[in-house]
């Protein structure tokens, strides 16, 4: 049986409010990393983002990212790190997109 690797996925989703950061409503692209099996990537980020506070996710795109992982970016690197430490790591971008509700 293959060991867990590491997902990144490109998502959409709305925010429940329940983070002060993120309004009600609020239609946010995320970047959502995860270590998962093949088959379970797409359920756990998913079920992840639900459960800290987003609403309707939608994966966008999802690819297997290389082990190790490179990145100049320390955004980057520490959504790498949440998903190899915890439960998994997130970007939310702070510009607000369309909501077509």
């Amino acid at each position: 049986m293959r060991k867990p690797q590491v997902w990144s996925a490109l998502c959409t989703a709305i925010a429940d409010g329940s983070d002060a950061r993120y309004p009600l409503g609020a239609k946010h692209a995320i970047i959502f990393m995860v270590r998962a099996s093949e088959l379970q990537a797409g359920e756990s980020v998913l079920a992840l983002l639900i459960s800290n506070g987003w609403r309707g996710p939608e994966i966008t795109q999802m690819k297997q990212l290389e082990d190790p992982f490179r990145s100049e970016d320390p955004v980057m690197l520490s959504c790498y790190k949440g998903a190899t430490h915890k439960e998994g790591g997130l970007i939310v971008y702070s510009e607000t997109m369309e909501n077509n509700l």
